[in-house]
């Protein structure tokens, strides 16, 4: 039987993270505090040897991951650094970039939560009730579904796994709503009804048959 270590790490803050806007698929630069961020996620990482190191395509998430990678005692070629699309962040389709207070009031307080907010949602319903809102109500239904995340995440998951060797350590640096999306899978028993901190560290252990969360949102 193989088992491989992930390492899921939240990409540092961001100018978006920080004016509270909508980023899914779209992009905006680290802030210094996000360099930060990377580099103390890199210092907490240092010691492991990872076989590969993988990110979603964001460029948020790519110069996380390189920032992190520097900080290591067996730090890779960048050119043997990989981003796959698979570890995107959800796609907020039609509110992408959208003001995310205002946008997470409109959709939620239809469902009688305390407070109209995504981690509300997620705290009485779920997040597979809570990420769906999106898909319902975006006039294009192009915002991801919970069922669309899952699918790709796993065929990310597959094709990581595919190639390391049991025992591997794996850093992926991928995004706050993948993460908790990720930890609902494997252990429904956590409670991910607040984001992972930018920069904090999220372990799955994962072999042939099962997968468990072995802590989510770690920072020290």
């Amino acid at each position: 039987m193989k088992t491989v270590n992930y390492y899921f790490v939240r990409h540092g803050q961001t100018l978006f993270n920080r004016y509270r806007h909508l980023q899914g698929w779209s992009d905006s630069p680290l802030t210094e505090k996000g360099v930060n961020d990377a580099k103390t996620a890199g210092k907490i990482l240092s010691n492991l040897n990872f076989a590969n190191i993988y990110s979603s395509d964001t460029t948020r998430a790519i110069k996380t991951a390189r920032y992190i990678n520097a900080e290591n005692q067996h730090p890779l070629e960048i050119e043997k650094m990989q981003p796959i699309a698979a570890f995107r962040e959800q796609f907020f389709g039609y509110f992408e970039g959208a003001n995310s207070v205002e946008t997470e009031f409109k959709l939620y307080q239809q469902h009688s939560t305390i407070e109209p907010t995504l981690n509300a949602m997620t705290a009485m319903h779920g997040i597979k009730a809570a990420i769906d809102v999106w898909k319902n109500v975006d006039p294009f239904h192009d915002a991801e579904s919970y069922d669309e995340i899952t699918t790709r995440l796993k065929q990310g998951l597959d094709y990581t796994f595919d190639q390391a060797q049991d025992g591997d350590d794996v850093l992926i640096v991928s995004h706050g709503t993948l993460i908790r999306v990720l930890t609902s899978m494997y252990n429904d028993q956590i409670d991910v009804s607040r984001s992972p901190k930018n920069g904090s560290i999220t372990k799955l252990q994962l072999d042939d048959h099962a997968g468990q969360i072995l802590y989510f949102g770690k920072t020290s």
